[in-house]
């Protein structure tokens, strides 16, 4: 990386040391001594890391210097997780009633301790070498910020989105929709291809989009898809984009021939528009074999192409180019401003905006650039920061393809929020984020540190990060998916891709079917083309694979060849903290030696839809964390994933009538579990008692599912409960006696969203009163057979948000007996009525206290 970010791994090693399962074992392997020498060298190299990482910048010795101590530090890393894995071992060998002396056995043998001696004094060997070296750079001990202070949770909604890159580009909008909608007259090109085209930053894709969704544009045209193309035009990728577009089929399991007749018929016959973004192929060979293929739909059809290149408008275009100019120096001013100031913020500094002119002239009107660096400068009023902006030595560097202004809202950004950004260049161009799954991945390289607020866990901390990421522009595209309060998708725009890939490219490699090399720097692989990857760069580069900490295989790992060669590489990556696999792939049973990574912590294969069962190795995976399963679902999730004792986020997608118990249930580390699309699920286990640490349930999808179990009323740790699209489930699950006067225990929900449950009569009594303390949030929506909300409501003395929508039943109820749509629950800000389709809603303030 062009920053090491030495004191970053320097601090979580030293927390390593003196975790409870390092020092456990210090005395019990002898390793006393060896220990605490390595942590006093990581105490004295820690103690000058924060001046010479200000340094490197301009001390190539120095920068050299880090590079050496961060794979120093990598290692010694390594060693450390070996030992809590073997702790881990240990613990689960215990919990399943094996004798303390054979477990003493186990952890105290010869070969592991001696081994684990050995690597430790090469460790302090190494970091003696290096420490000494720091003499040389006359480097001063400073005392390191731990404070990870972010912006104020009103900027998040201050995203990409709030300030359009449209703005003063009404014209060009106009311009492209009148020749879209021109009517096809004989001779005209079939299809029709207008290339826009652009440097980066300018809005292209925005435009592109807008113009594509605009009323008046979609009425011409029988079908509309898009597909991102970035830098590796494949043409069997491109023609499975368009047609997931178009069908949202994967068609992963297709061959090119069936691909290109699938794609034929989609389009035979029908008008279409069709947007291929950000297209850098040159070579006019691939284009001609894609063209055919798009020529099969109805006369009129048209594409819109958007590109950096002008040879690749001139190879695709069938109409003159259209040009996206710079945006004007005014409307750049506009779009700073708001970007920049608080409301009637201007008015009070005229000292800034003053200076904000300057920094925008520097923009050279890219909008991209004067978003990011407005977003920067939101509500700091401190002229200091402002000048440090405009003066910053970023302005003056050649160009590289990437705008000064990214570069300097990077280097504004805190180290841990740096860390994070660059390992989001291990994901593919386009790729769509989900923030708790992003989350996740950076748990599992460590990248999230505990606040200094015992009660908030470290999922809390990360969903903060991708906020302030957010808020700060280096996320787009924001979709709050089910109101965000159950998960949020976005993505990354190309250019600050490109920012993340140039800073990060000593430690990330791509490989694709241009490129097949990896480098022995190399910790983070993104896999665009498996088959290259499997027969040229494995081969090739046999021993530069243990260091690996993260694969993604972004594209599909298809037939018997690649499915046994993925099976074999599995065991060259000694150290994979995270392994993900994004499309579709034949993997009938994941491969046995899956086992074989002790220090995973991340899996995800999405959208498989043949995988059947997980390979009983997986249970030897005590490290891992997250575990994501989707598709068509496992026959079985087998009792065996109790022994994941490290598990705190699982999505299951199961073909189950009912969960076992002594499974799911026994995972007393588990945070969030998402249990949707699960068609044949009737049941859910009876021990979920056991969950003793489950913040977030969700429950969607699950057509056959009746009832929930008694035990989920004793989740007391549960803050968040989200229940979607059941048809058959009754939330009286909890089979609640009137005659009952049982106190229902004390319970932790804040938010509870019920949407779309049409057998649902009544709501659980016994969950809302448990959480009256607690409940902030309370959704339901889609319910039409509910006919009144039970009498605990009014004793909800901290609920803030209630909405009711689709519920007829229940709002006739209310107004029958009540003359009004609600009881009088006036201690609520808010209160959303939408129960006979109305768009009715009232506001109440005033005390918190009972009605």
């Amino acid at each position: 990386m062009a920053e090491a970010f030495a004191a970053d791994i320097a601090k979580s090693l030293l927390g390593k040391l003196g975790s409870l399962a390092v020092q456990e074992l210090r005395l019990a392997w002898g390793l006393e001594d060896d220990l605490a020498r390595l942590e006093e060298i990581l105490k004295a190299i820690n103690a000058v890391l924060s001046d010479a990482e200000q340094k490197q910048s301009k001390n190539n010795g120095i920068r050299l210097w880090l590079h050496m101590l961060r794979e120093v530090l990598y290692d010694a890393e390594d060693v450390l997780d070996e030992i809590e894995c073997e702790t881990l071992q240990r613990q689960v060998v215990k919990t399943k009633g094996s004798t303390s002396r054979k477990v003493l056995h186990f952890f105290t043998s010869s070969p592991f301790r001696l081994r684990m001696g050995h690597k430790i004094k090469k460790i302090i060997e190494r970091l003696a070498e290096i420490s000494a070296l720091k003499s040389e750079f006359n480097l001063s001990e400073q005392a390191v910020d731990c404070s990870h202070v972010l912006h104020e949770e009103t900027q998040m909604n201050r995203s990409f989105e709030s300030f359009s890159g449209l703005i003063g580009r009404d014209k060009d909008t106009e311009r492209i929709i009148n020749l879209l909608a021109e009517p096809f007259k004989v001779g005209d090109a079939h299809p029709l291809v207008l290339p826009i085209v652009g440097m980066g930053g300018l809005g292209k894709t925005s435009l592109a989009k807008s113009v594509c969704d605009a009323e008046n544009v979609k009425s011409h045209f029988d079908l509309k898809m898009e597909a991102c193309v970035s830098d590796d035009f494949s043409l069997k990728q491109v023609i499975q984009k368009i047609i997931k577009s178009a069908t949202r089929e994967r068609c992963a399991d297709l061959d090119g021939g069936e691909l290109e007749e699938k794609l034929e018929a989609i389009l035979n016959g029908r008008k279409y528009l069709l947007l291929l973004d950000d297209v850098w192929n040159e070579d006019a060979q691939k284009w001609l074999l894609l063209k055919p293929l798009l020529s099969k739909g109805a006369d009129g059809s048209k594409m819109i192409v958007t590109t950096r290149s002008q040879r690749v408008a001139e190879i695709m275009g069938t109409v003159t180019a259209y040009n996206l100019s710079l945006l004007g120096q005014e409307d750049c001013l506009s779009l700073f401003y708001k970007c920049a100031f608080k409301e009637g913020q201007m008015e009070l500094n005229p000292n800034l905006v003053g200076i904000g002119k300057e920094i925008v002239a520097k923009c050279k009107q890219v909008p991209l650039a004067v978003i990011n660096l407005g977003t920067q400068l939101y509500g700091k009023t401190d002229e200091k920061e402002w000048k440090s902006v405009r003066d910053s030595e970023k302005w003056e560097e050649e160009g590289d393809g990437i705008l000064p202004a990214l570069k300097i809202s990077y280097q504004r950004l805190p180290t841990h929020l740096k860390r994070c950004f660059l390992y989001c260049s291990v994901f593919p161009k386009d790729y769509l984020f989900v923030d708790l799954y992003l989350v996740q991945f950076w748990m599992a390289h460590g990248l999230i540190h505990q606040s200094s607020n015992p009660n908030e866990k470290l999922e809390d901390v990360g969903l903060r990060y991708v906020r302030e990421l957010i808020s700060r522009c280096f996320f787009q595209d924001y979709d709050p998916i089910l109101d965000g309060i159950v998960l949020a998708a976005f993505k990354m725009h190309d250019l600050m891709h490109d920012l993340a890939s140039s800073l990060a490219q000593n430690e990330f490699s791509i490989i694709s079917s241009q490129n097949h090399q990896i480098s022995k720097t190399t910790r983070h692989l993104t896999v665009l083309d498996s088959d290259s990857f499997f027969h040229k760069t494995l081969p090739k580069f046999p021993n530069n694979f243990h260091q690996v900490r993260s694969i993604v295989f972004a594209d599909s790992i298809v037939g018997p060849t690649c499915t046994t060669d993925f099976e074999k590489c599995l065991l060259e990556f000694k150290h994979l903290r995270s392994l993900e696999l994004m499309d579709d792939s034949e993997f009938e049973a994941f491969p046995e030696r899956i086992g074989a990574l002790k220090h995973l912590r991340y899996l995800k294969f999405d959208m498989n839809a043949k995988i059947k069962r997980l390979p009983k190795s997986i249970f030897k995976l005590q490290n891992l964390q997250a575990l994501a399963v989707t598709g068509e679902g496992l026959e079985e999730l087998p009792k065996d994933v109790s022994y994941m004792i490290s598990l705190r986020f699982l999505v299951l997608v199961t073909q189950q009538k009912r969960l076992p118990e002594g499974g799911i249930g026994c995972l007393e580390c588990l945070q969030t579990l998402f249990i949707f699309g699960c068609e044949n699920l009737e049941n859910l286990c009876e021990d979920m008692q056991g969950l003793k640490s489950l913040r977030k349930l969700v429950i969607g999808e699950c057509d056959s599912l009746i009832f929930l179990p008694r035990s989920i009323k004793c989740l007391t740790t549960l803050e968040e409960l989200f229940i979607f699209k059941c048809k058959e489930l009754d939330l009286i699950m909890i089979k609640e006696e009137k005659e009952e006067k049982i106190q229902p225990p004390s319970l932790s929900l804040r938010i509870v969203m019920f949407e779309e449950l049409p057998a649902t009569l009544a709501l659980p009594e016994q969950l809302l009163q448990g959480s009256a303390e607690s409940l902030q949030t309370f959704i339901i929506r889609g319910c039409p057979n509910i006919e009144e909300m039970p009498e605990c409501i009014g004793n909800l003395n901290k609920l803030q948000n209630l909405e009711i929508t689709g519920c007829p039943s229940l709002s006739k109820r209310c107004r029958r007996e009540t003359g009004e749509d609600w009881p009088k629950i006036k201690h609520i800000p808010k209160i959303k009525n939408d129960g006979d389709d109305s768009d009715e809603e009232t506001s109440h303030a005033g005390s918190s206290s009972k009605p």
